[in-house]
């Protein structure tokens, strides 16, 4: 053997320690987002807010949407090729710091099918957990729907020049290219390393690439931020929704905004109008000086003015967003609706019908002797199927977008519609009672717009049958809530209280949409835990710092203490007797593993239920009424007791011990059955009473602390995850 030869291997053994180092750099960012603040909710008021986080950068990737060699808008192409430059010089810094690239130029896979990149992306295994519908276009999330979209882009957002647009649609066909889809690969400007990495414009095979680099955190960069990075399978709302920590890169994307449209403001105005939208609704947004240093990328022409020089229409020319019903509740600030009852008035919303419906008829039913026409996508609904009030209209299937977005247009005759329309398909059904876009007037050109509705229909007037059974989805972003996340209940509303928004020591109260504020702030030195209401609307908050079971009425925020005890380690999580009079707490002491049970009446004694028990911490009373359950968190122990008529607690027994991971919160359905939040699994495992598993649901973190049900049928399990200190809801069978 060479003498040397040992001093190579050192070599290369520090040269790939160095590599390995260098791959495990991170990235310093300052992620921006808009919180709204505590006022009356219909005229919202947003702050800007910043927040530091330290990503690592292996755990990272960046998504360029659909950057494609030629556009049919000749100033997108102007714009994109100003700012592609500088996004190539973020893609190379987040590649060299060990960031995985993923370049997602939607419809053009057949120009990569013998890519390297494009063949590392097919090749990748499927991950264990794919979302439902990742592989779909996204139109809306729930945090959206109750908000007025910032611009009207169902034109298409085109603002060419008419006669430079026509020169270009003519340049387009020459060179054999479609002059209404001409892309067909990614534009040249930017890098594509067929070393590392990826080519896909499916959100299936993007989500199988994130989970095989075990990704968290997401950065989407691209065009166009109001239509494709937004919705596309692998856009903003889809990475939202299903849990990764994502973020927009508002410097090195553009909109699709034509400044003849309302609100009539500039091209980057109505860039920058998208971007607070995301900022208030969907994710945080960083810069790209935040990877390569320098100044945040500016277009050329950009500047401060907000206003451009357009005849404006009469504002009440203009579609504007009313409440169906009523159709004089407005969401826009446009002007009022005109009045003239011999004008017609029509309607539009936008309809995801999913793939199952096909397998039946498929129809709209509209209530109102002034009902006249209905189209769904400009194809006129002409096959009723009852000539009497309501009117029942059959939709074709040829008119039908599957699995995707629907304009669905009716026109009225005098007057508002009657009620909300419904559609049915078999045994499903979906009543279209929110906000619709309305016009006044007679050109029939407004029965259809000129582009697919997932592109133009504006995201508060979309309508979307329940998320499949069991699907785990986000309701608030990450990190609005502290690391004690915990304690959801549901108040009669639907609004969720759980404690510790924003900060420690606080009550949040979470709209169904996911809207958030800090609705109490607890007495000095408390902090919450587990929450339970009471049937006379108010609340119990478990204060474990205190000692207290302190009680909270929503009508003044008023907090008094409800009982107290010195010899409780802490109250930590609550049950409630189904006569909604009778309160029972765990009470864990973790350092020594062992934990007591109490019962708290309805005047405020205490009184000491049972100790030397392992560490107590979900605490449930049956339906019925009869039966007390408790788990034990380190021992993984879920017991249950009989209750008597006096609410003391007899006949100890094991319901089943688990193997692995941790409890903590706990939740019975109206068939008695048991939803368990395993802490450190990342699940909520169902459970009947004799101890049978039925199943059990990823929660997109592995921390889950506790849950509740609520909804409007009571069928929404809410649950609060540590890890990103948000909460997670999915749909079930049983209330």
């Amino acid at each position: 053997m060479s003498a040397t030869r040992p001093v190579l291997m050192l070599l290369c053994t520090l040269t790939l320690s160095a590599a390995n180092v260098s791959a495990q750099q991170t990235l310093e960012l300052r992620l921006q987002l808009q919180m709204q603040r505590a006022t009356d909710e219909t005229t919202p008021e947003y702050q800007t807010t910043t927040r530091d986080e330290t990503w690592q950068a292996t755990r990272t990737a960046v998504i360029v949407c659909d950057v494609w060699d030629y556009h049919h808008c000749l100033n997108a192409v102007r714009r994109l090729e100003q700012f592609l430059p500088r996004l190539d010089e973020v893609l190379a810094e987040a590649r060299r710091r060990g960031a995985v690239i993923i370049h997602a130029p939607s419809d053009c896979m057949d120009a990569y099918k013998d890519h390297a990149a494009r063949l590392r992306a097919t090749n990748v295994q499927s991950a264990a957990y794919i979302p439902h519908a990742i592989e779909s276009w996204c139109s809306v999330i729930p945090r959206e729907e109750h908000a007025a979209y910032p611009i009207d882009q169902s034109d298409g957002g085109e603002d060419d020049d008419p006669k430079e647009h026509a020169a270009w649609a003519a340049k387009l066909e020459s060179i054999g290219r479609n002059p209404k889809m001409p892309w067909q690969k990614q534009h040249e400007m930017v890098t594509i390393d067929e070393q590392t990495d990826y080519i896909t414009d499916r959100g299936d095979e993007v989500w199988n690439i994130l989970a095989k680099h075990d990704i968290e955190n997401v950065i989407l960069t691209g065009v166009h931020t109001n239509m494709c990075v937004l919705g596309r399978p692998f856009g903003l709302r889809q990475m939202a929704r299903n849990g990764k920590n994502v973020v927009l890169m508002r410097d090195m994307t553009d909109t699709m905004y034509n400044p003849q449209r309302w609100p009539f403001v500039s091209h980057f105005e109505g860039t920058r109008r998208v971007i607070d939208h995301i900022e208030r609704f969907v994710c945080p947004t960083i810069t790209s000086d935040q990877l390569i240093g320098g100044e945040p990328f500016r277009f050329a022409g950009d500047s401060d003015n907000r206003e451009v020089d357009v005849d404006k229409p009469d504002p009440t020319a203009q579609w504007v967003s009313v409440s169906v019903p009523p159709a004089e509740s407005l969401k826009t600030n446009e002007g009022r609706v005109p009045t003239d009852d011999d004008a017609s008035r029509w309607y539009r919303c936008v309809v995801r019908i999913p793939d199952s419906w096909l397998a039946s008829p498929i129809t709209l039913t509209v209530s109102g002797s002034n009902f006249r026409q209905a189209w769904i996508n400009g194809y006129e609904l002409t096959e009723h199927q009852a000539t009497s009030d309501p009117t029942s209209l059959v939709i074709p299937r040829e008119a039908i977008e599957a699995g995707d977005a629907n304009l669905i247009v009716l026109k009225v005759k005098s007057g508002n519609l009657a009620e909300a329309p419904r559609l049915h398909a078999g045994n499903a059904n979906l009543t279209l009672a929110g906000l619709w876009q309305l016009r006044i007037g007679e050109d029939s050109t407004w029965a259809s717009m000129p582009l697919p509705a997932k592109f133009g229909g504006s995201a508060e007037i979309v309508f979307s049958p329940d998320d499949q059974l069991w699907t785990p989805r986000t309701v608030t972003r990450p990190f609005e809530f502290t690391h004690g996340i915990e304690g959801p209940a549901c108040d009669r509303h639907g609004n969720i209280f759980a404690v510790n928004f924003a900060k420690q020591g606080t009550i949040g109260r979470v709209r169904p949409h996911g809207t958030g504020e800090v609705f109490v702030d607890l007495p000095s030195g408390s902090i919450g835990n587990g929450i339970r209401f009471a049937p006379d609307g108010s609340f119990f908050v478990a204060d474990y710092t205190g000692h207290n079971v302190l009680r909270v009425d929503p009508s003044t925020r008023q907090v008094s203490v409800h009982a107290h005890h010195d010899g409780m380690n802490q109250p930590n999580d609550l049950a409630i007797s189904p006569d909604g009079k009778t309160l029972f707490a765990s009470d864990p002491n973790w350092s020594a593993g062992t934990g007591n049970l109490w019962r708290i009446d309805d005047d405020g004694s205490v009184t000491h239920l049972l100790g030397d028990m392992g560490t107590t911490n979900g605490i449930e009373v049956s339906p019925d009424g009869k039966t007390l359950y408790v788990n034990e968190s380190k021992q993984r122990n879920v017991w249950a007791f009989t209750i008597d008529a006096d609410n003391t607690i007899r006949d100890k027994r094991l319901v089943r011990q688990f193997d692995d991971h941790a409890f903590d919160g706990m939740r019975c359905d109206v068939d008695g059955n048991l939803y368990i939040t395993r802490y450190g699994k990342g699940t909520v495992v169902k459970m009947t009473p004799q101890g049978k598993v039925i199943r059990e649901i990823p929660v997109l973190g592995n921390r889950p602390s506790n849950l509740c049900f609520g909804g409007p049928d009571r069928r929404t399990v809410y649950v609060t995850e540590v890890d990103s200190q948000r909460i997670v809801s999915f749909r079930v069978d049983r209330p």
